[in-house]
């Protein structure tokens, strides 16, 4: 045998030996740092959601250097003198129909005195029908009995309400009394502020989507009370 062979032989083996060492290493370990929330989950967070995070709010900075600044929205306020013109002629309006309809330009002043008259009667009414409301909504909280007593429960706290308001016609009477002259002095604004309130709630609340000729058309009934509370509220006091 030539003396090449033991040394090919003894490269081999030495390659052989390199290879083996080699394979055997354990692969290197990247270990992510730690988030501060990670106690929360249990240990740290992936490589790969570190770096796919890193990419994301690189990718926001990037966008937000080149976005444009939002455009700034300025308030137009309408003019007083629009707003005046608005509202006064619709009050212009319904007042004038009123007019027509009574052929006086004071017929409301008459009806607030007959109201002034019959202030105890209207409290009587006014707290039957809210006795009754309230009674229905008391009813509700037992809807949830069985049978015939869980239908009959709104109906019979609405009704049992509206029987006992009718019989505060005295207790209105004495509260009045022990409050004169409140009583008389404001239940001009009151009533006008109901017949206000149930115009807003029933027709200009629900305008607020429509066209604009639509929606000076629903400001005409509560711009004709508002009107009709300063003309007629001083002569029905007088």
């Amino acid at each position: 045998m030539s003396a090449t062979a033991p040394v090919g032989k003894a490269a081999r083996s030495r390659k052989r030996k390199e290879m083996h060492s080699t394979s055997a290493a354990p692969a290197a370990v990247v270990v992510a740092p730690s988030s501060r929330w990670a106690w929360l989950r249990g240990g740290g967070a992936p490589a790969a959601a570190v770096a796919g995070k890193a990419t994301r709010s690189k990718k926001r900075q990037k966008h937000s250097k080149g976005a444009p600044a939002p455009a700034v929205a300025v308030a137009v306020q309408p003019s007083r003198w629009r707003w005046l013109a608005y509202n006064g002629g619709a009050a212009a309006v319904g007042h004038s129909l009123l007019w027509a309809a009574a052929d006086d330009p004071m017929a409301g002043a008459e009806f607030m005195g007959r109201v002034m008259t019959s202030l105890v009667s209207l409290g009587v009414t006014v707290a039957v029908v809210g006795g009754a409301y309230v009674g229905w909504k008391a009813g509700g909280l037992l809807k949830g009995l069985p049978g015939v007593a869980g239908l009959a429960a709104r109906p019979a706290g609405a009704l049992g309400a509206a029987l006992w308001a009718q019989g505060t016609g005295p207790l209105i009477s004495d509260g009045m009394a022990a409050l004169a002259p409140w009583p008389v002095l404001l239940a001009p604004l009151a009533v006008a502020g109901a017949f206000g309130a149930v115009c807003w709630l029933y027709l200009e609340r629900h305008a607020a989507g429509w066209a604009a000729p639509l929606r000076w058309a629903a400001r005409i009934p509560l711009a004709t009370v508002t009107l009709s509370s300063l003309l007629y509220t001083p002569g029905a006091l007088l």
